[in-house]
């Protein structure tokens, strides 16, 4: 049997593989298999993250104050992850859309002063987490990781970078 190439395929039918419907849309289809816009660069000043540039991706952060506002939680499914590639993220934030949207999960921080570790868990109305470059974390290398699980909630998890003496939670319930 020969080989047919294709420029495009029109289905009427549901296509299935291994008698199994195929659900997913192409755009969904593209955001699991393609890794090659895995890495997403910040925009320039303040932004938001979407589900079409942002979910299922990793965002690299290389401004120290910057104010990033997460998509309202709907329950998606998509994975949200910001790393911080500045030296220190001394006034930024990653903020829920609206109030109605809070966190859920915690995040791990380290103390590079006493070699101490921390775990800090986001508290029923947390809406919000910010790096100070210190107390807070956002040193170069640390990690935020947002699941939206249902709505109005973020499954996050995550990694810091403490310093200073008097580190804290990165965490607050900051959005009106």
């Amino acid at each position: 049997m020969g080989t047919t190439n294709l420029d495009t395929l029109n289905l009427a039918t549901a296509l299935q593989i291994g008698g199994v419907a195929l659900t997913a849309t192409p755009a969904e289809l593209n955001a699991a298999a393609d890794n090659s816009g895995k890495l997403v660069a910040q925009a320039a000043g303040n932004f938001a993250l979407t589900a079409a540039t942002h979910g299922n991706r990793i965002t690299l952060v290389n401004d120290a104050d910057v104010a990033i506002t997460l998509p309202a939680a709907t329950g998606s499914g998509y994975t949200y992850k910001v790393v911080i590639v500045t030296t220190a993220w001394t006034g930024g934030t990653i903020k829920a859309a609206s109030a109605a949207d809070s966190f859920l999960g915690g995040i791990n921080g380290v103390d590079d002063d006493a070699d101490a570790a921390y775990a800090w868990k986001a508290e029923t109305a947390d809406d919000t987490v910010s790096g100070n470059g210190t107390s807070t974390g956002g040193k170069v290398g640390d990690w935020y990781e947002f699941i939206d699980v249902a709505t109005g909630l973020f499954l996050v998890s995550g990694f810091i970078t403490q310093s200073g003496g008097s580190e804290a939670t990165p965490f607050s319930a900051a959005v009106n």
